[in-house]
């Protein structure tokens, strides 16, 4: 079963990215885009970690369309299995941190105008909409938001199994970004640094966030991909090139989608 996640999640800042709780909102406004990822309650912003569990019960699903089965929003599955499957290994303490991700993960709020039904402005979510564990066995009840993508043409990609041992948050929401918008285009794509600021899910300066983004770029440690950085601080550019040899994801569908390389820079 290959990790997979729907391409809309893959392009916008749905997750926490810091490795300290956030309790302050995810707001990102670009063009027709409106995006609102909050806390409720005492609980933070679920994190790309927590988004584990997501890419799980979402290949759960797309597993069992792709062999003829009929899905729904309920997804069954067992902590240890879930484990396995994001390669987070078992213990008492895996286990509890599991159960902190699906709190997590279930009072997040999320308002959006992405996907959103005809005739409606926006929709609003959890990424989970309820779960028990019980006898063992863990339910999942996912919104319709995400649960629409498994069956729709060329709703989802595959991810790089690699993805779940990626430590760093900024690190994993880029990858992210490159196997939604790069691909297997020999060109690869290309973001404005200030645009990719903007877009990013970080809470700290842009000062940081590129000190951040060139220690990524040193290491190269993107699964399928080389970044390439160009140009200056203020005006530059970060570039995702595709590395055939540690590339081995396809498409869901088997389906190839024509992007236009560019450098991404919408205001």
């Amino acid at each position: 079963m290959m990790p997979s996640l729907p391409r809309d999640l893959m392009s916008w800042p749905f997750f926490s990215i810091a490795k300290t709780p956030r309790h302050l909102p995810i707001v990102c406004n670009i063009g027709a885009v409106h995006l609102e990822v909050a806390p409720s309650g005492r609980l933070p912003v679920a994190t790309i970690w927590d988004a584990d569990i997501i890419v799980w019960a979402l290949s759960a699903l797309r597993h069992a369309h792709a062999r003829g089965q009929s899905v729904s929003v309920h997804v069954p599955g067992s902590p240890a299995e879930i484990l396995r499957f994001t390669r987070r290994g078992e213990g008492a303490e895996k286990y509890d941190r599991l159960r902190d991700a699906l709190d997590r993960l279930a009072g997040t709020r999320v308002t959006t105008t992405l996907g959103v039904p005809s005739g409606q402005d926006r929709v609003t979510f959890p990424w989970i909409v309820a779960w028990q564990e019980r006898r063992g066995m863990i339910d999942l009840i996912l919104p319709d938001w995400l649960h629409g993508a498994v069956t729709t043409p060329r709703g989802m990609l595959t991810l790089n199994h690699v993805w779940f041992g990626l430590t760093g948050g900024l690190e994993r929401w880029l990858y992210l970004l490159a196997r939604r918008h790069a691909g297997r285009q020999p060109s690869g794509w290309s973001f404005d640094l200030a645009h990719l600021y903007r877009k990013s899910p970080t809470a700290g300066s842009r000062k940081r966030f590129d000190l951040e983004l060139r220690g990524i770029v040193s290491t190269q440690g993107l699964p399928g991909y080389r970044l390439v950085l160009t140009g200056t601080t203020t005006r530059g550019t970060l570039s995702f090139l595709p590395v055939a040899a540690t590339y081995p994801q396809d498409y869901v569908d088997k389906w190839r989608f024509p992007v236009d390389n560019a450098v991404e820079n919408r205001s």
